[in-house]
C-alpha cells in the first residue's frame, strides 16, 4: 500500500482508498493485479437516484470524486508496467476513508462490498489538470 501526498485544496477533505486494477492481458504473469493507495484532501459526493419505469423503481446511488494533482499520479500505459505511484482508469474501485484490508483478485469484490455505499466502481476518468484554476482528476462512477 502506498499513501502519497497530494496538494491540499480547502474544500477537498476527505480520504479515500484507491484500488488500482492491471489487466492480467498486459501483465507479465498474465493475471489481474490490484494495487491499494490512500490518497488525503480529496473531494467526495455522494447522492441518491432513483428511476421509475412503470410500476417499479429503483434506486440508486452516484458518486464524484476530485483528487488534487500529484507527481506520483502516471497514466494507466506508463503505471501498469511497475505499478509505481497510482492512476486512474474505468474499472478501478474508490472507497471512502482508508481500509486495512488485503485486496487480490480474490478478495476485491467482497472488499467492496463490504464498504458499500462508500465504494463505488470508476466509469468516467478525466485529467483536468492544467488548466491552471482548479486543478484536480475527476471520477465519476456507480
Amino acid at each position: 500500500m502506498s499513501n502519497f501526498c497530494v496538494r491540499a485544496i480547502p474544500t477537498f477533505q476527505h480520504t479515500i482508498t484507491v484500488l488500482n486494477r492491471r489487466d492480467g492481458k498486459g501483465s507479465p504473469d498474465r493475471r489481474d493485479t490490484w494495487k491499494k493507495t490512500v490518497l488525503d484532501h480529496c473531494a467526495w459526493t455522494q447522492s441518491r437516484t432513483q428511476q421509475a419505469q412503470g410500476v417499479e423503481v429503483s434506486e440508486g446511488a452516484e458518486y464524484l470524486v476530485r483528487v488534487p494533482p500529484s507527481d506520483e499520479y502516471r497514466p494507466y500505459s506508463a503505471w501498469k508496467g511497475d505499478m509505481e505511484g497510482f492512476t486512474f482508469s474505468p474499472g478501478d474501485y474508490v472507497i471512502k476513508g482508508e481500509i486495512t484490508e488485503e485486496v487480490t483478485a480474490e478478495t476485491v469484490q467482497s472488499v467492496v462490498s463490504q464498504h458499500r455505499p462508500d465504494a463505488f466502481e470508476v466509469r468516467l476518468f478525466r485529467d483536468n489538470t492544467g488548466t491552471g484554476y482548479l486543478d484536480h482528476y475527476r471520477l465519476e462512477g456507480v
